[in-house]
């Protein structure tokens, strides 16, 4: 009577059909992230920056006098303007020093890189401080 191969090959076709839109689809509901390379290389220069901002001891001085503008003003000299950041200071028990906000615009809605950094005072009375330094890249 029918020939069922032909009602199978459509049943086939809009199946394809239905694959190749959804395969289409999928790059537009999940935006692509960084490159695991572009992530390494700002998490590389975060790291620089407070290795730099650190390397006479003025990063420990700064956070025990709690001067969270300079600590600003010398990310934003050392990161490249399209470069946003926050951070944050803790003490070795895990509490937050700063007062105040520490970064050059708001990362929302940015995939950011987070860079851990251990710093200590050279005061007589040696204070430890972890900084968590979170970078996004504006695009």
């Amino acid at each position: 009577m029918f020939d069922e191969k032909g009602q199978i090959k459509i049943l086939e076709a809009f199946l394809a059909v239905g694959v190749i839109f959804v395969a289409l689809m999928i790059p537009l509901a999940w935006p692509s992230s960084p490159s695991l390379t572009q992530q390494k290389a700002l998490a590389n220069m975060g790291t620089q920056a407070l290795l730099t901002l650190d390397a006479n001891g003025t990063l420990g001085s700064l956070i025990t006098q709690g001067n969270w503008t300079s600590i600003k003003q010398s990310l934003d000299v050392l990161l490249p303007i399209s470069v946003t950041f926050n951070l944050t200071v803790y003490d070795e028990n895990l509490l937050p020093l700063n007062n105040q906000l520490i970064q050059n615009t708001n990362l929302l809605g940015s995939e950011a890189v987070s860079v851990r950094y251990v710093c200590a005072s050279q005061d007589l009375n040696v204070s430890f401080y972890i900084l968590q330094l979170q970078m996004a890249q504006i695009r």
